[in-house]
């Protein structure tokens, strides 16, 4: 098996209670069921990477900051270790909001939607009012994942704690998934996907796990 990358979304914040598009680091904390959901996912992680040399990173987000920190936490008890570093990352942030930062209206989350499958289709202008361009994303975020990747070995895996709509297009665009599997593929909190570069270039990766969704099982998609 070659090394792959886990890219996790936080866990549930104060922010996406109140259903609001929270984008700017450092945004909001963890609630309780956050926290739990933070645990869970670094069980479940220990379940999928036996035997394997894992490594943690997140963003700059302090959602991503905490969920790593506590999936890093029970992932070390899972296996037996007495700790399991977390590596912050720049650039691996959620995608900016724009004039809709904080905003919980339905037309902040109308246009979210619009950009959303402007960001997955490859729409050089898709983007919130004021916020970013899915090219503005992969500017910051591709060369710190790719640099992720190029320091896996074939016994290796990354986890990466970052953001639902920045998960969805990274991975949408790493590896070619079709777009409207993507838009659909809601990511819920304390899921993920799995990529496995296997030494190919950005845009060539393949993607093994959408959310709860074995890519090998949907191999239509």
């Amino acid at each position: 098996m070659s090394g792959r990358i886990f890219l996790v979304r936080h866990g549930q914040t104060y922010s996406n209670v109140e259903h609001l598009l929270d984008t700017r680091p450092p945004g909001a904390e963890l609630t309780e069921r956050g926290r739990g959901q933070a645990t869970d996912v670094g069980q479940e992680l220990a379940e999928l990477t036996a035997g394997r040399k894992v490594r943690f990173y997140c963003s700059i987000a302090l959602r991503a900051q905490q969920t790593a920190m506590l999936a890093a936490e029970s992932f070390a008890k899972a296996t037996g270790q007495i700790r399991v570093p977390v590596e912050v990352k720049t650039g691996i942030h959620e995608v900016f909001a724009g004039d809709f930062e904080m905003d919980g209206s339905e037309d902040a989350h109308r246009s979210y939607m619009v950009a959303l499958r402007g960001w997955l289709d490859g729409d050089e202008n898709a983007c919130m009012e004021g916020g970013e361009t899915y090219r503005n994303v992969l500017e910051r975020y591709q060369p710190v994942i790719e640099e992720v990747a190029a320091n896996l070995g074939e016994d290796e895996d990354a986890v990466v704690v970052s953001h639902g709509a920045a998960i969805r297009v990274v991975s949408r665009h790493a590896t070619g998934v079709d777009a409207d599997f993507a838009y659909t593929g809601y990511m819920a909190n304390g899921r993920f996907t799995v990529m496995e570069p296997n030494g190919q270039p950005f845009g060539k990766w393949t993607l093994k796990r959408w959310a709860d969704t074995d890519m090998e099982e949907s191999s239509s998609i």
